[in-house]
């Protein structure tokens, strides 16, 4: 395995460590503080039972609060990407998630990657709606065509000869332009 194969896989999840390195960061910062903290009320009180319980709710406390702050952080932000999913789907394809300023980083990448996917589906959505427009103007065209009474046979089959040739045309062209390959 070569060098960079090497770096980039240990390097990938770097906005997770980061992330991670956060939580941890200020969880021991928050513990080391409040152990300071237990220790000096310990030498200025006493170390009775009362402290023992004292120091075991500071811990308890600092437990919840940072899994509270922590787990909004991370899991708060779901409920509102669900709701602008839900946006989009209902037919605004031209959307795009919001990044918050204090959204965690990995779920700023996360998001990112995301909307580069909503991009591809919008163009999607737009190429379909186009070719749609384009192939039922030319059929309609056939059919006005096909209704005519003083119409040769011959004439009718060119006629849908070049209809056929522009239909293959428009798929093939919408076909380059939008989505980079070759459907027909």
């Amino acid at each position: 395995m070569d060098k960079k194969a090497i770096r980039t896989k240990h390097f990938s999840f770097k906005e997770l460590r980061l992330s991670i390195a956060y939580m941890v960061l200020w969880s021991l910062l928050a513990i080391a503080f409040f152990t300071y903290l237990a220790i000096e009320i310990g030498e200025a009180f006493g170390r009775n039972p009362l402290y023992f319980v004292l120091v075991v709710a500071g811990y308890v406390i600092i437990v919840l609060v940072l899994t509270l702050v922590f787990t909004y952080r991370f899991i708060g932000p779901f409920e509102r990407l669900k709701t602008e999913l839900r946006v989009i789907q209902s037919g605004e394809y031209h959307r795009r998630l919001c990044i918050r300023t204090r959204d965690d980083i990995y779920l700023k990448s996360f998001i990112q990657e995301v909307d580069k996917i909503l991009d591809t589906l919008e163009k999607a959505i737009y190429f379909k709606k186009e070719l749609y427009n384009d192939i039922n103007s030319e059929l309609s065209r056939i059919k006005t065509l096909t209704e005519k009474e003083d119409i040769s046979q011959e004439e009718l089959k060119e006629k849908i000869s070049l209809s056929y040739k522009k239909i293959r045309s428009v798929l093939k062209n919408k076909s380059d332009l939008n989505t980079g390959r070759q459907n027909v």
